[in-house]
């Protein structure tokens, strides 16, 4: 996360603005240390009545505080907010939360959450039993397990709040099944409560397709339709990194993905070298690093042609099957030099393809959100590797420019910098790229 004196002053105005708004919340995890520093994203409960005025005070809070939305995306009962600095690469993640689902079924009663919420000086957080409730169906609903670092917390919840937690379990559950669970999590009777996870599902989907079924309905209809919003319109971020030998590409990318944590969670992104291995893996891994790029003769034109469409094949069907999926889920690809390496250095790769052939080939292709070009003096690329020799370092290096300049998404980024500051800079291409991608998508946000 962002450094706390940054981020501190967001937090706290966010608070303050919802507060003056009269818009009930509560702050459903990571409430350590708010509203001064948080290690995490904010998960923050609001009634569904309030979440389009709850999104609307938190972005006035944000901009009157120097930050503005860079990103925004939109799960099963949830608004994900996400804000960075005006005039800094700090970020925070806001998860505004409307109801407590298992696909599209309410597996809590939030409207009781909100009326127990608990305060805490400038905000709230939930009644200890509710939130020993929350935490135990939340993983044992969605996942069949209860996490270990909430157990204890959990059987105390329901030790000292029992009743309270038999009346919140009694709104979505029937009595039988709200009692078993607060008395085995009372008891500490993880594993009897994880082997009727499924059972719990079941009565849940039966229960509330009885007595609610419009609701239940409308909330799986709600869900497809997100479903197919985020598909045509991923939250995540593919981009590319290029650049001659000794630009320090693979260090910038460790540092970006690092500082980019707070948007993009490592989890739900991929890092590929060249393009997804989706027929070459094993091969590639047996290879190793490459020392010698140009050690090797060009194979004749023919051969070349085999390879060069056996590449672009692997290019085009990689993209649908790890990078989309991979943007879909909000995360960051970021990509080591791509197909642009055809337009600079087919040694490389031992073709001998003409070029007129590598333009028809990109323009099939899927394209990058972001393609970032890592340029330096010759000298300083020649003074980190020295794999090829100088004449022809300068040649690539002319070369990348040419083709990156000549795209309508490419940056040049000064990698003659330290390490650090070239990561900031390329952190700050992408937070602007976006902040303007989610200006367009969402001009009422």
């Amino acid at each position: 996360m962002s450094e706390p004196q940054e981020i501190g002053p967001l937090v706290a105005a966010v608070f303050g603005a919802w507060q003056q708004a009269g818009i009930p919340f509560l702050v459903l995890s990571n409430d350590q240390g708010l509203p001064s520093f948080t290690a995490n994203d904010i998960g923050v409960l609001v009634g569904p009545a309030q979440l389009r005025a709850a999104e609307a005070s938190l972005l006035a809070a944000g901009r009157a505080a120097g930050f503005r939305l860079h990103n925004r995306c939109e799960f099963a009962a949830t608004l994900a907010l996400y804000m960075s600095g005006l005039h800094s690469n700090a970020q925070a993640h806001f998860d505004l939360f409307t109801a407590l689902r298992w696909r599209g079924l309410d597996f809590l009663d939030c409207p009781a959450l909100l009326d127990r919420r608990v305060a805490r000086g400038s905000f709230a957080v939930p009644h200890p039993a509710h939130q020993a409730a929350a935490n135990l169906l939340e993983s044992l609903i969605c996942n069949g397990k209860i996490e270990e670092i909430h157990r204890p917390f959990i059987a105390a919840g329901f030790r000292a709040g029992s009743a309270e937690a038999l009346d919140l379990l009694a709104r979505t559950w029937d009595a039988a099944h709200a009692q078993f669970l607060v008395a085995a999590a009372a008891a500490e009777k993880w594993t009897e409560i994880e082997a009727r996870s499924s059972a719990l599902r079941r009565a849940l989907i039966l229960r509330q397709a009885a007595r609610r079924p419009c609701h239940a309905a409308a909330s799986l209809l709600g869900n497809a339709a997100r479903f197919v919003r985020r598909a045509a319109q991923p939250p995540g971020l593919t981009a590319v990194l290029c650049g001659a030998d000794g630009s320090g590409k693979s260090t910038a990318a460790q540092a970006v993905i690092e500082g980019l944590r707070p948007t993009f969670s490592p989890q739900r992104g991929r890092e590929f070298h060249w393009k997804p291995p989706l027929f070459s893996a094993r091969r590639r891994a047996a290879r190793g690093p490459t020392t010698d790029p140009h050690g090797k003769p060009p194979r004749n034109p023919l051969v070349s042609l085999l390879f060069f469409g056996f590449h672009w094949l692997e290019f085009f069907l990689g993209w649908p099957w790890s990078v989309r999926p991979a943007a879909f889920r909000g995360g960051l690809v970021l990509i080591d030099r791509y197909y642009y390496d055809f337009f600079v250095d087919q040694r490389r790769y031992r073709l001998r393809v003409p070029r007129r052939l590598v333009a028809l080939g990109y323009r099939f292709l899927p394209k990058p959100d972001l393609v970032l070009l890592l340029d330096a003096p010759v000298e300083v690329l020649q003074s980190r590797k020295q794999e090829v020799p100088q004449a022809e370092t300068q040649r690539q290096r002319m070369a990348y420019l040419e083709v990156v300049r000549g795209l309508t998404n490419g940056h040049v980024i000064d990698a003659a910098q330290p390490a650090e500051k070239v990561s900031a800079q390329i952190q700050r291409v992408i937070l602007d790229f976006l902040a303007q991608r989610t200006g367009r998508r969402h001009k009422g946000a």
